[in-house]
């Protein structure tokens, strides 16, 4: 049986004003998978992102959704075709509670199901008792894991297809950081098609169905690309890392990396 692609990006490239972020970025998503993309601070991760979700126009490229072409749709659309954006240090709203705030992740729906979307409030209680516990209580007043998980709830609330997850471990303890986890495969499991972009390697690659990892390449002065290194995030990880990507895909910048064995050569297509 042949996996559909739930997303699929070809040549991307997106700029801030005259510094180009993307490249050239190819790379797809599997329906019902967990998709994850792994790299270092200013390889482009949150940018792609951001891009998919409509925060940012492209300059040229293609993004593919669930068969429908969504390039620079904005976000609201893309909203209510159901994906939906965890962004990076949560960016929930501060003065709200964290009722307003489940209210708020469900805006396209409220006019046409606010029955439901009062139930849809209820299951997330139920999936985050903390958040119930807090229901009244402002947003930015919480801790950064219980902000971390009003942020995939506000997500959820959207009914997605597609969440794409920007660095949710990033500076949460790290008994909070196994929960996240824990409950973005639970997410997966229950048929939630996820990208998560991560610089935990180690915790990414236990729960991940597809690892694509940023690579650094510089030119050889001849006219061709080489891979020189690949950039270090969690050393701890770096045995398990190559042990799980003995073949696969590797997200780069400018172009798609394919690992191959036994040879360990390094193919870029452009």
């Amino acid at each position: 049986m042949v996996e559909k692609a739930i997303l699929e990006v070809e040549g991307l490239e997106t700029s801030y004003d005259m510094i180009k972020a993307l490249k050239g970025v190819s790379i797809s998503a599997l329906s019902g998978k967990l998709t994850c993309i792994l790299g270092p601070n200013g390889a482009g991760k949150s940018t792609l992102l951001f891009t998919l979700a409509g925060i940012l126009n492209s300059d040229r490229g293609k993004v593919v959704f669930d068969g429908e072409d969504i390039t620079n749709q904005k976000t609201s659309n893309l909203v209510e075709k159901g994906l939906a954006l965890v962004p990076e240090n949560r960016l929930i709203f501060p003065h709200l509670t964290v009722q307003e705030n489940l209210l708020a992740g469900a805006y396209a729906r409220l006019a046409k199901e606010r029955q439901k979307v009062e139930q849809d409030i209820l299951a997330m209680y139920s999936r985050f008792p903390v958040l119930k516990e807090r229901s009244s209580q402002l947003g930015g007043t919480m801790s950064g894991g219980e902000q971390q998980m009003l942020a995939v709830a506000r997500a959820l609330m959207s009914k997605p297809k597609l969440l794409l997850m920007d660095e949710p471990s990033v500076g949460l303890a790290p008994m909070i950081v196994s929960e996240i986890f824990s409950i973005i495969k639970q997410l997966n499991a229950e048929g939630i098609s996820i990208v998560l972009v991560e610089q935990n390697a180690a915790k990414a690659l236990e729960i991940g169905d597809e690892v694509k990892v940023t690579l650094e390449a510089i030119e050889d002065g001849h006219g061709s690309t080489r891979v020189s290194r690949l950039r270090a995030m969690h050393d701890e990880s770096w045995g398990k890392l190559e042990e799980s990507l003995s073949s696969g895909t590797i997200v780069k910048g400018l172009s798609l990396i394919h690992i191959s064995e036994p040879t360990r050569r390094y193919a870029i297509s452009y």
